[in-house]
């Protein structure tokens, strides 16, 4: 009779730690104001575009988030070999899930897809070019990729890097010479900032 009330109690043990360590406590949103670079192959040549943005993501579960990621930056350097010709503003707005892998481990890797738009200001004073024109579009745009965050507390995180794959689709809208033969753009992208967690859910 004693063993069996042993083996209750050490049973009740084991569930109540499996209890504490299921319910270790995360973020249910969080914020990300970070820094942003855009580096888009064109002709030879590169589009470059630094600024920042942000990210806001609701964790559904401890794995499974969703986000929204909005992002502005300024057309720098010399673009496209034709220098201090063209500039511009690169806005993107994207949606889509990400996957957290939350351990004891203060690092923390996610992997994300998101989908949506890219909006693009470009102002030229090249008539071969442009035509000496200011230009709006917006097409379509998708990133993937994912990043290492690097928990401090509860609270805050790092955001040691995110790098993604960006693809956007500007060419069925841009009439002008530097978008021929470039239907497609294969971007890079790379952001870097802090994390704030707000709220909290339970594994």
């Amino acid at each position: 009779m004693r063993n069996y009330r042993v083996y209750v109690m050490a049973g009740l043990l084991l569930l109540m730690v499996g209890s504490a360590v299921a319910q270790e406590d995360y973020a249910k949103v969080e914020t990300s104001p970070a820094f942003m670079y855009i580096r888009t192959p064109i002709g030879g040549q590169s589009f470059n575009c630094a600024g920042g943005g942000g990210t806001f993501a609701y964790n559904v579960t401890s794995l499974v988030g969703l986000a929204a990621d909005m992002g502005g930056c300024h057309i720098f350097g010399n673009t496209l070999g034709l220098a201090n010709t063209v500039s511009g503003n690169q806005f993107t707005f994207l949606f889509g899930p990400r996957l957290t892998f939350r351990s004891s481990s203060k690092i923390q890797p996610f992997v994300e897809v998101n989908l949506g738009g890219d909006h693009l200001s470009i102002s030229c004073e090249n008539a071969a070019v442009c035509g000496n024109a200011s230009r709006g579009f917006t097409a379509f745009a998708m990133t993937a990729g994912g990043g290492l965050d690097l928990k401090l507390n509860k609270k805050f995180a790092l955001r040691l890097v995110q790098a993604e794959y960006m693809y956007t689709r500007f060419g069925n809208e841009c009439a002008l010479a530097i978008c021929s033969q470039n239907n497609s753009q294969n971007s890079f992208r790379l952001k870097s900032g802090v994390v704030i967690g707000w709220g909290e859910g339970s594994r």
